[in-house]
C-alpha cells in the first residue's frame, strides 16, 4: 500500500510517512477483521508494532486513523482513474483503477471475511456527521480533480458539464457500492464471496458507454 500523500524528500520525513502509513494499514486490517468498535488504540499499536505514544504523534483519534486510510485509498483510486484515457467507458476505467489498487496491495475483503459492517458502512448514513462530512468533502475534491483532468485531456473548456458527468459517474458507483453492502450486511442476500471492488466495477457498467 502506498503512503498517504507525496513521499518526503528527507529521510526523517520518509520514516514518519512510512510509520503513519503502517499505522493506518494496521488499523484498517483490524477494523475489517474485528470491527471498528471492537478495535482499541492499543490493538492498533500492537498490530503496527509501535508504541501507543507513537500513534498519538501521528493521529489524535481512532476516527482520524480511519479517515487518513480512506483519504489515501481515494487518492490511489483517483490516480488509477486518471491514468485511463478520457474516452474510455467509465466501467472500463473503474475496473482498471480497482485492479491497480489490488496490485498496490490495497485490501478488498469479501463480506464473509469481515467481522461485521466495515467502518464506512457504519459511518455513512448512521454515523457521526463530522466523519460523513469529511468523506463527502474528500469526494467533492476528488470529483473536481477527475473533471479537471478529463477536460484537459479531452480538450474541453474548464467546468464543462461532460467532464463533471464522468466524475459524478465514478462517485455514484462508489456510493451505490456502499449502499449495496450496507443492505447486504442487513440481510439483503448479497453473495458472501463478493468484494466491494467487484460490485463497484459492475455498477459503473450500469452507466452505459459513457466515454467523456
Amino acid at each position: 500500500m502506498e503512503p498517504d500523500g507525496p513521499v518526503p524528500a528527507d529521510r526523517m520525513g520518509r520514516r514518519k510517512a512510512a510509520t503513519r502509513a503502517r499505522i493506518a494499514a494496521a488499523a484498517n486490517e483490524l477494523f475489517e477483521r474485528r470491527g471498528y468498535a471492537a478495535t482499541s488504540m492499543e490493538d492498533i499499536a500492537n498490530q503496527a508494532d509501535v508504541g501507543i505514544r507513537t500513534i498519538y504523534l501521528h493521529f489524535d483519534s481512532k476516527a482520524a486513523i480511519f479517515l487518513a486510510h480512506f483519504d489515501a485509498w481515494l487518492t490511489a483510486f483517483v490516480d488509477g482513474i486518471l491514468e485511463r484515457p478520457p474516452g474510455e467507458p467509465v466501467g472500463d476505467a473503474v475496473a482498471a483503477a480497482v485492479a491497480r489498487l489490488a496490485e498496490q496491495g490495497w485490501s478488498d475483503p469479501t463480506m464473509a471475511e469481515t467481522a461485521g459492517p466495515p467502518p464506512m458502512l457504519e459511518f455513512i448514513g448512521d454515523g457521526p456527521p463530522d466523519i460523513a462530512g469529511h468523506v463527502l468533502h474528500s469526494w467533492v475534491a476528488a470529483q473536481d480533480r477527475i473533471a479537471a483532468e478529463t477536460a484537459r485531456q479531452g480538450g474541453l473548456p474548464e467546468g464543462d458539464p461532460a467532464a463533471y458527468a464522468r466524475a459524478a459517474a465514478v462517485y455514484a458507483a462508489w456510493t451505490a457500492t456502499i449502499l449495496i453492502f450496507r443492505a447486504g450486511h442487513r440481510g439483503s442476500g448479497l453473495a458472501r464471496d463478493v468484494t466491494g471492488n467487484q460490485v463497484g466495477a459492475r455498477i459503473a457498467w450500469q452507466f452505459g458507454d459513457h466515454r467523456i
